[in-house]
């Protein structure tokens, strides 16, 4: 196979890769305005750096934070928000990749996540196109007893992170659910207004995960990586953005307590 010229991604890559993006429920973003996944060229670091063909990757925010933090003075929340953010989702992405076939690694000077052209084409995940399975709406966050003040507080964090906030249960993004009793959790009781994080990946994962099909194993694995990654980026990249979490790590859950001090300025 004739490698693609300089300054351009293998097309089969590309293609591989935007797929596992939006399986994993994150948006890919077009061109340098976000948010989401942005999918571009390799930059060989020197004239040794052999990397025709290969994929970088990079989170853009909202235009909202991406804005903000350019014109932010020192001191101020928006500039190092931006960069706990991109570094929070790169970082994610680095953990579920290898799950759809993808191998991601950071170049030799460790400022690019690179992707490079698998060996095998044929390797790795792939969703076959088909009808979604039919299931009924679920109950919006505020139907399960989500506290208002504290869905508006997480909208608009994960507006700036420029994260999807799922509409209701089961669909795909950020998930909340008010927490369980006290007494399930061997921890402190709840404080009220607190609500449990989680990620949904998007619906033509689940559904394949939770198949017959012969690639459903697959597919749960897959599913399986996306959740533990994306947990890991929530805490930081919401925290950053305004949103006040707390780890409980006996139990593996994200909590949620409202709007943090300070916020930034929007």
């Amino acid at each position: 196979m004739t490698p693609p010229p300089p300054g351009r991604v293998d097309p089969d890559l590309a293609d591989r890769l935007t797929d596992a993006v939006l399986l994993s429920g994150l948006p890919v973003a077009f061109g340098e305005e976000g948010p989401g996944v942005r999918i571009r060229p390799a930059r060989p670091a020197d004239d040794a750096d052999r990397c025709a063909g290969a994929a970088a990757l990079d989170w853009l925010p909202s235009p909202r934070l991406t804005g903000a933090a350019a014109m932010a003075e020192p001191g101020q929340p928006a500039g190092p928000a931006r960069e706990v953010v991109g570094t929070a989702m790169v970082n994610a992405l680095a953990e579920f990749l290898p799950a759809f076939g993808l191998e991601a690694g950071r170049d030799g000077s460790g400022r690019e996540l690179r992707v490079g052209p698998p060996a095998f084409p044929s390797a790795g995940l792939r969703v076959p196109p088909g009808v979604l399975a039919a299931r009924p709406a679920g109950p919006t966050p505020a139907e399960l007893g989500v506290p208002a003040a504290l869905l508006d507080a997480l909208r608009r964090s994960a507006a700036l992170a420029g994260l999807p906030l799922a509409a209701r249960l089961g669909g795909t993004g950020i998930t909340l659910a008010p927490c369980p009793p006290a007494e399930d959790l061997g921890e402190d009781p709840a404080e009220d207004g607190a609500a449990d994080i989680g990620w949904n990946p998007s619906r033509r994962l689940a559904d394949l995960a939770d198949s017959d099909r012969p690639e459903a194993p697959a597919a749960a694995t897959a599913r399986a990586a996306v959740d533990a990654a994306m947990r890991h980026a929530l805490g930081t990249a919401l925290r950053a953005c305004g949103t006040e979490l707390r780890w409980l790590h006996a139990v593996h859950r994200l909590r949620a307590y409202g709007e943090s001090v300070p916020t930034i300025r929007r």
